[in-house]
């Protein structure tokens, strides 16, 4: 019995990657309830996650396909899928026609977790544990891996970052360079533009107005975390905003209020904390407080009008 609880998901892009655990779940009455609203309550990124319901193939692949066999085999079946980078964990959940469930992730209790809130103790049916036939297993099997790092892959892919607007990646991604060839100062003043950069664009988005006093004049930084930081709905959480005003603190000695301070020299720790806390904050941004920036709509088209 393997003794590991869970693998990273970097060591299953290695030459020998580590088992994959595999709970497998046959449901004994039907229908089958799959509580959504855990899946929104526990943080659901629709640019890496998916839940689809899969129908069987009509246009099969070649014989000499790599996943023909795969595809070819494939019954109906919805399947849900969530990445959890912060905690470094994936979990792939497939529910089939025949009411056998088949869950796999790097880490167990991801799993489990996974398994039991969305689909035990959810209404009307309020189904337990014990009505399901439950095996669980960590396994190298050759197929079983290749279909996990298909669906991590696949996960992986899609990078969040398209969501952000061209003009504050920009500022990130200098700020990056400029770390790598150890030029402190400047990646720190492209950290403070870069959040800059977003405050003004969520200004109008979160607080319905344009990022300017009265006379008509833009807003310095910190007159933007101000204003976020009085508004009566708060739409930026105070913790955020403290991480802000750090990066403001940061930048602004060498950058916008230049000032030199005696003795003090930039170090390399200053500039990776200022684009850490740059980079957490559009994470929490864009993920967790702007989410509209990430849905997509579909326009249809009758031509026959």
């Amino acid at each position: 019995m393997n003794a590991a609880t869970r693998y990273a998901l970097d060591d299953y892009f290695c030459e020998i990657p580590p088992p994959v655990f595999q709970l497998t779940a046959t449901a004994q009455f039907s229908p089958i309830d799959i509580n959504i609203a855990y899946l929104a309550q526990a943080g659901w990124n629709q640019t890496v996650d998916r839940l689809r319901f899969h129908i069987q193939s009509q246009s099969l692949p070649p014989a000499d396909h790599p996943l023909a066999v795969s595809i070819g085999s494939a019954v109906p079946h919805i399947i849900v899928r969530r990445l959890d980078e912060e905690e470094d964990r994936f979990v792939s959940m497939q529910i089939a026609i025949d009411g056998v469930v088949s869950v796999m992730s790097n880490d167990r209790e991801f799993a489990i977790d996974t398994f039991n809130h969305l689909l035990l103790d959810c209404p009307p049916g309020f189904h337990a544990a014990d009505e399901f036939e439950i095996n669980e297993q960590w396994t190298t099997d050759a197929q079983i891996v290749a279909y996990f790092l298909g669906m991590l892959t696949g996960a992986r892919g899609w990078d969040p970052s398209h969501n952000i607007p061209a003009n504050i990646r920009q500022s990130l991604e200098e700020a990056h360079s400029s770390l790598k060839i150890a030029n402190y100062r400047s990646s720190v003043v492209m950290s403070r533009r870069t959040l800059e950069a977003v405050l003004k664009f969520g200004f109008q988005r979160l607080l319905g107005r344009e990022p300017v006093n009265q006379r008509g004049q833009s807003l310095m930084l910190n007159d933007m975390i101000n204003q976020f930081r009085n508004d009566a709905v708060k739409p930026i959480p105070d913790h955020l905003l403290h991480i802000a005003d750090s990066v403001r603190l940061v930048g602004n000695v060498p950058g916008a209020h230049a000032a030199e301070i005696p003795n003090y020299q930039f170090t390399r720790s200053d500039a990776e904390y200022a684009l850490y806390a740059v980079s957490h904050f559009l994470h929490e941004y864009f993920n967790k407080i702007d989410t509209a920036v990430t849905e997509y709509y579909t326009l249809t088209v009758d031509q026959n009008e």
